[in-house]
């Protein structure tokens, strides 16, 4: 098998969707609601890439039901699950093989490496949105900028191979390239994702009106900045020469391009789910406080959404 997808929501189900259509050898790995219809039923994926139908799809509820070593494993599951992930499927990878990890947040491509090497392991920048409308359903709503896939380092994964994978995507209808490096990628997509992601989700609201408002403009414009510090101090050049001008960037380039999209941590909230603050602005703020800086905007933030994730836990539990 060519391609495996580990953790099959919504950003999976995309990826493993189209690379299937396009005829590439597919298989998913899942599990939940969502999972079960597409291993039934199939999949629907509708949105601004068109309706599509997806069926005679490979699902696989185990990482032992998977028949053979796969060339690659397209991860997609939530930061806090990295680890265990990678753990259980590592076996699953041929020794020539690449682990890509198209998640959100800090941390995970180190995760990869630590259990499967850095040449086998890639790093990637999603910035299209997808929701799930329902069980067997996939929509990609608003699409900011290509994906870009990058080695991990100068010891990283073979250039040749990463092409390919590259031109895999391309040739499913995903736009894709190739980067150097991928860590100044990952921090910038954790920087439109710390500023936007949790605020959207804590106030119910899509990110035309985070960008249209004075006051959310204001918690944005703090965030931003606690995150510059951060990555100054530890050497990660951001895409912007300041936080000022990114900010900039932000509201009339980034938010307009994904104006009418709910956070996928709304999503999470509304489902009593595990959020990924911990990989996002909690682990700005962690790092900030390890580095002696100041980030009480983003400290704040995570502890807002640590209490609504204890809120709705608590109160999906009374009512079972």
């Amino acid at each position: 098998m060519k391609y495996l997808v580990v953790g099959t929501g919504a950003l999976g189900s995309i990826f493993g969707g189209f690379l299937h259509l396009s005829g590439q050898e597919v298989g998913f790995l899942g599990r939940g609601e969502h999972f079960e219809h597409i291993r039934r039923q199939g999949l629907l994926i509708r949105g601004i890439w068109g309706e599509h139908r997806v069926s005679g799809l490979k699902t696989f509820s185990s990482p032992r039901e998977v028949p053979s070593a796969c060339k690659v494993i397209l991860l997609c599951v939530k930061s806090f699950d990295t680890a265990e992930a990678v753990r259980q499927t590592a076996n699953l990878l041929a020794e020539d093989g690449l682990v890509v990890s198209l998640q959100n947040g800090l941390g995970n491509v180190e995760k990869i490496a630590a259990e499967v090497g850095s040449r086998r392991t890639l790093g990637g920048r999603v910035i299209f949105g997808v929701e799930i409308p329902r069980p067997g359903e996939a929509q990609v709503t608003v699409c900011a900028d290509k994906v870009v896939l990058g080695s991990v380092g100068p010891q990283g994964a073979d250039r040749e191979k990463i092409k390919q994978i590259v031109e895999d995507f391309c040739r499913a209808h995903i736009p894709t390239e190739m980067v150097d490096q991928i860590f100044p990628f990952i921090w910038a997509k954790v920087l439109y994702n710390c500023a936007l992601n949790p605020l959207a989700a804590l106030l119910g609201v899509t990110y035309g009106e985070l960008g249209e408002n004075p006051q959310t403009q204001a918690i944005m414009k703090e965030i931003i900045a606690e995150i510059y510090q951060v990555a100054a101090r530890i050497g990660i050049t951001l895409p912007q020469s300041s936080a000022e001008s990114y900010f900039d960037h932000l509201l009339n380039t980034l938010i307009p391009a994904t104006a009418s999209h709910h956070a996928s941590m709304l999503q999470d909230l509304r489902r009593g789910k595990r959020t990924e603050i911990d990989a996002l602005n909690g682990a700005i703020s962690q790092m900030a406080s390890e580095l002696g800086l100041p980030a009480p905007a983003n400290l704040l933030i995570s502890r807002l959404i640590h209490f609504c994730e204890s809120r709705h836990t608590t109160t999906g539990s009374a009512s079972r």
